[in-house]
């Protein structure tokens, strides 16, 4: 192995991490919030980046207006979501939530998934794939060559997380999040809002996890029915890092990211799928609290 192959794997192991824990740290704040398990959280991953296709491929937009199209877009998309989906399990118990959620969810999965399979081979093309080309395919930093798009992915992956930090660190909504994560009863009693929370959560998260699916698109090609693969993922960093830890989410998607690009380096794209799977059913049968949780007294 060449140095050149090292750093190659190293970036795009780490950059695909990054994918994964803003990903997985979306899924794990909407969870803390409101119990409700999306499970169609990586359906909005493939909804991204099949708008991201449309937008930058086959229209004559420039890409900073293709860019803001998708984010208000997906912004409206995740309040439809909240009102829609999450909004009607808000006076339910939280053992109601989590079951009612799995199956309404997993059903919006299932239809998301197979509306968009047949409109898109039927009027867009009839092998349906969502993919992205980045326009510099390699940059040098410091005398070293990088993958453009990987370095790309890295850079507005970090950014997105870093805001996510500042917002729940730096604002009294992010503060309010973060109480209702924790304590919901304490927070609620103390005068957080749920509802404003909930629908902070879902339009931020939504839009997040869309934009994710548009980085992830730059280097894997997505189908229409990769997305409850990708829920599966993002639960696994969930177990990983523990629910509503952004250390956690970080720890968890550089691990996976790292373990799916040696797994195809070695031994083929084709197996890095059941790494998740692995990885999921290993630290829930070795350490079920997670890497970054701590063991009940």
């Amino acid at each position: 192995m060449t140095l050149q192959t090292l750093l190659d794997l190293v970036l795009g192991g780490v950059s695909l991490g990054g994918i994964y824990a803003l990903v997985a740290f979306t899924l794990s704040l909407s969870l803390a919030t409101t119990h409700v398990l999306n499970v169609a959280h990586g359906t909005f991953m493939v909804l991204g980046a099949a708008l991201a296709t449309l937008l930058f491929r086959m229209t004559p937009v420039g890409w900073p207006v293709a860019v803001l199209v998708l984010l208000a877009a997906f912004a409206l998309l995740g309040l439809f979501f909240e009102v829609a989906f999450v909004r009607p399990f808000a006076a339910k118990s939280p053992d109601q939530i989590l079951v009612g959620s799995i199956l309404v969810t997993f059903g919006f999965a299932l239809a998301v998934e197979a509306l968009l399979g047949y409109y898109w081979a039927r009027l867009v093309d009839p092998q349906p794939s969502f993919s992205l080309t980045f326009p510099r395919a390699r940059v040098t930093l410091l005398g070293v060559v990088f993958s453009g798009t990987r370095v790309t992915i890295l850079v507005v992956a970090a950014a997105a997380i870093a805001a996510f930090h500042l917002f729940l660190r730096r604002t009294p909504l992010g503060r309010a999040v973060r109480a209702l994560s924790q304590n919901y009863a304490g927070a609620v009693i103390l005068g957080v809002n749920p509802r404003l929370v909930s629908l902070t959560i879902y339009l931020t998260g939504i839009t997040a996890t869309a934009a994710a699916g548009a980085l992830l698109a730059l280097a894997i090609p997505l189908e229409p029915y990769s997305g409850l693969r990708l829920t599966l993922v993002a639960m696994t960093i969930v177990v990983i890092g523990g629910v509503g830890s952004l250390p956690g989410a970080l720890l968890g998607g550089g691990l996976l990211g790292m373990a799916e690009v040696l797994t195809a380096y070695v031994l083929g794209s084709v197996w890095s799928p059941v790494v998740s799977l692995l990885v999921f059913f290993t630290v829930l049968v070795v350490r079920p609290e997670g890497l970054w949780g701590r063991r009940a007294a």
